[in-house]
C-alpha cells in the first residue's frame, strides 16, 4: 500500500491497465498445451500450400496447382471456397473482406472494418470473417482458405500465448469443432500472392 501511494498516477495507471488486461491471457487454456493443439489433433485434415519459392517459375507453378484445387472445390458439392483479403490504410482503418465460393458462384460476401489494428490482425479478420460462415453451412466437410498471409493462418492453428490469443482461440475452437463433427472434414490454407492479380482475389480486394 505504501509502495502504490508513492507511485505517481501515470505509472500507476499503467500498472492498473496491465492488470485488467491481464485477462485476455490464458497460458493455461487447453488449446496451447502440447498434444492438444489443433494441428496435433487433426494434422492429416489440416494443410497448408505455398510456392517452394518466390521465383516467377515457382509462383506459375503455384498459382496453376491453386486454379486446380479452386475448380475442385466448386465442383464437388460438399466443398467450398473462401477468398479472404484486407487492407489497411493510411487513416488506420482497416477492412477484412471475404467471398465464400460454392458451385461456381459467390454465395456470401462479407466485410467488417475497424480502426487501429496491425496487418496481420487484419488479416486474421479476413480469415475469420469468411471460414467461420463456411463452415456452418450444411454438408460442407472440404473447406478451402485462399489468403495472401499463411502466417496469419498458421498461427490460428498453432496456438500460443501471444498478444493476438484473444483473437485467435474464438477462432481455433471453431475450426476444432468443425474438425470434430465429421471425419471427412478438412480444411486447405493456400497462399496467393497479391501480386499475381487473380480475377477472383481482385473481387474480393474491389
Amino acid at each position: 500500500m505504501k509502495q502504490q501511494a508513492n507511485l505517481k498516477s501515470p505509472i500507476k495507471d499503467v500498472n492498473e491497465w496491465l492488470n485488467s488486461v491481464r485477462n485476455c491471457f490464458n497460458p493455461l487454456y487447453s488449446l496451447f498445451s502440447p498434444g492438444s493443439q489443433i494441428v496435433d489433433y487433426f494434422s492429416s485434415r489440416i494443410s497448408f500450400h505455398s510456392p517452394s519459392s518466390f521465383s516467377d517459375e515457382d509462383l506459375y507453378q503455384h498459382l496453376q496447382s491453386l486454379n486446380l484445387v479452386f475448380r475442385s472445390s466448386q465442383v464437388n458439392h460438399n466443398s467450398a471456397a473462401v477468398i479472404a483479403d484486407r487492407g489497411v490504410k493510411k487513416s488506420h482503418v482497416a477492412t477484412a473482406a471475404a467471398h465464400i465460393w460454392a458451385d461456381n458462384s459467390v454465395i456470401k460476401q462479407l466485410c467488417v472494418h475497424s480502426l487501429n489494428v496491425t496487418s496481420i490482425e487484419a488479416e486474421l479478420m479476413a480469415i475469420r470473417t469468411g471460414i467461420i460462415p463456411a463452415m456452418e453451412i450444411d454438408n460442407i466437410h472440404d473447406i478451402t482458405v485462399i489468403t495472401d498471409s499463411i502466417t496469419a493462418a498458421r498461427k490460428i492453428l498453432k496456438s500460443k500465448v501471444d498478444s493476438l490469443q484473444n483473437m485467435f482461440i474464438p477462432l481455433a475452437a471453431a475450426v476444432k469443432t468443425f474438425l470434430s463433427k465429421d471425419g471427412s472434414n478438412k480444411i486447405r490454407f493456400w497462399y496467393y500472392p497479391s501480386r499475381a492479380k487473380w480475377p477472383r482475389h481482385k473481387l474480393v480486394d474491389d
